[in-house]
């Protein structure tokens, strides 16, 4: 048995050391690049919508009409947040401070600002062009491949790749996370926890969107609002501390302060690439809950989704990263050790990298011994509504490989084993290693971004055209909606969109009849 334990963790730490090997190139500086430099395209291209348009952003979440084919707007940003508001915000910026020092928390924000740009390009492509399949709304970056390109391979490609990132992947770092607030907090076997989050994921996936919606508009709002008024607490305890934190902040973030041992190279990476996990802006994660929104224009729900990535990087990873620092309850990869409480220095001796503790060390030096179970109980509540979002993705990318009249059989088949086997991954993923569970999200989530990126930035230029129309709606005093009728692309389907507009567009028509004539 001491033989057998000892091969199994070789074996494990030899595919770990792969699949990080393979994380370089893939979250290099043309990671860097691609992203940071979209967003930056994209924000000039927008001219700073997400700065003047910023009102506006947040006014589209409350929208909460629905239809049989598609949620409300109010949903839709439940569900999306729910893969978002998870355990990049906790456990994920906790590794980037260990990894890139406190600087990285400054280029999360950076990132967030940028990624807005991006996440209401993607999402707004989405929905332009989303399609039914068996009653209900479907889009993502596959069927923008095929309908807004006419790249069906690419689409292929890109379906297949994400739908097994989703349903085996990505959820690793989400279920150990959660598995480990509570190891943490109240010592509970790893596999206990997994198997209880396996068994709840499948009450809650086995409902579709309505149902997993439902549970996100319900679980987002209350687990953010919570997790916030904590931080406030925090900081406020806190508040003779600011100054100095801010400096520590910018200096590490320019690699400036040698104390935290880190390089302004390693602070920007972690910094982009923990901003990029956290919002998935460009991975296309949100974009098939976008489409799954009943909207009368589709830059309504890339407002709406825009906004989202401020709540989640700059609101929510800015106050993880602040209980974080202001406690002094982190260490880093160059060697600080803070001086918050003494687990820290045996966190370092340890050599453990980071991850939700330090958020529960640095909440224990406020609320006492309940903050451990306080943070595991928030952070389950994180990372699971990240786990059903990632069913729903999963499930759209796998109806995609799926889709014709005449595959609603197998489609339905598909959709069961999925409903069956994404559990008994998540027990499984429940049980492994920490850094592999990371290693493998990064994993995914950079092949994903690569590959959606090319589809964003071929089809950017058709979200700036809806956006000049959605402006222009607005400054005549219109609720603005889209009419297939007077701008249209090959791959709309501008017989769904009349039909979800048909009241608008008949009014419209009578309008134009009585000025014309």
């Amino acid at each position: 048995m001491w033989i057998d334990r000892n091969y199994e963790n070789e074996f494990m730490e030899t595919i770990n050391n792969f699949i990080s090997m393979l994380n370089g190139p893939i979250w290099g500086i043309g990671m860097l690049i691609l992203i940071l430099g979209s967003g930056i395209y994209f924000t000039i291209r927008l001219k700073g919508f997400q700065f003047v348009r910023f009102k506006d952003m947040w006014k589209r979440i409350l929208d909460k009409s629905d239809s049989e084919a598609g949620v409300s707007s109010f949903a839709s940003f439940c569900t999306t947040m729910a893969m978002r508001v998870g355990t990049g915000n906790v456990a994920g910026v906790a590794v980037a401070i260990y990894a890139g020092g406190p600087g990285a928390l400054f280029w999360m924000i950076i990132a967030g600002v940028f990624n807005s740009a991006v996440c209401f390009v993607e999402c707004t492509l989405s929905t332009l062009y989303k399609t039914k399949i068996d009653g209900q709304y479907r889009s993502g970056g596959a069927y923008c491949a095929e309908r807004g390109l006419g790249w069906k391979r690419y689409g292929t490609l890109f379906a297949t790749v994400f739908a097994v990132g989703c349903a085996c992947f990505m959820p690793a770092a989400a279920t150990y996370t959660i598995c480990d607030g509570f190891h943490n907090a109240m010592h509970i076997p790893m596999w206990v926890t997994a198997l209880v989050v396996a068994i709840v994921m499948s009450i809650v996936i086995l409902g579709g969107i309505k149902r997993i919606s439902t549970v996100a508009s319900y679980v987002v709002p209350f687990m953010t609002g919570i997790y916030l008024l904590t931080a406030i607490i925090i900081v406020c305890i806190n508040i003779t501390e600011v100054p100095s934190l801010l400096s520590n902040v910018l200096h590490s973030a320019f690699g400036m302060d040698a104390i935290f041992g880190g390089t302004i190279g390693i602070a920007i990476q972690q910094g982009i690439k923990r901003g990029t996990f956290s919002s998935a802006s460009g991975m296309g994660e949100a974009m098939p809950t976008a489409a799954a929104a009943e909207t009368s224009h589709p830059v309504k729900q890339g407002l709406a989704n825009a906004a989202g990535v401020w709540l989640d990087t700059v609101i929510v990873c800015s106050a993880s990263g602040l209980m974080i620092l202001m406690t002094d309850c982190f260490n880093t990869a160059g060697g600080y050790i803070g001086q918050g409480c003494p687990e820290m220095a045996q966190l370092a001796a340890a050599g453990i990298e980071g991850g939700v503790i330090y958020v529960q060390y640095a909440c224990r030096s406020v609320m006492g011994n309940i903050a451990p179970l306080f943070i595991a109980i928030m952070l389950a509540l994180f990372s699971f509504t990240c786990l059903i979002s990632y069913y729903y993705e999963a499930e759209t990318a796998c109806l995609y490989l799926f889709q014709g009249e005449g595959k609603a059989k197998l489609r339905k088949i598909v959709t069961k084993i999925m409903q069956i086997g994404m559990p008994i991954l998540i027990f499984i993923w429940g049980n492994i290693e920490s850094g592999l569970a990371w290693n493998l999200s990064d994993l995914t989530l950079g092949s994903c971004t690569w590959i959606n990126m090319v589809i964003i930035l071929s089809l950017s230029p058709k979200a700036f055209i809806l956006y000049k129309d959605y402006v222009k709606q607005m400054k005549e005093g219109k609720d603005p909606y889209y009419n297939p009728n007077e701008m249209c692309w090959d791959g709309v389907d501008a017989d769904m969109w009349r039909e979800i507009n048909k009241e608008r567009i008949e009014l419209d028509n009578i309008r134009n009849e009585d000025i014309n004539g």
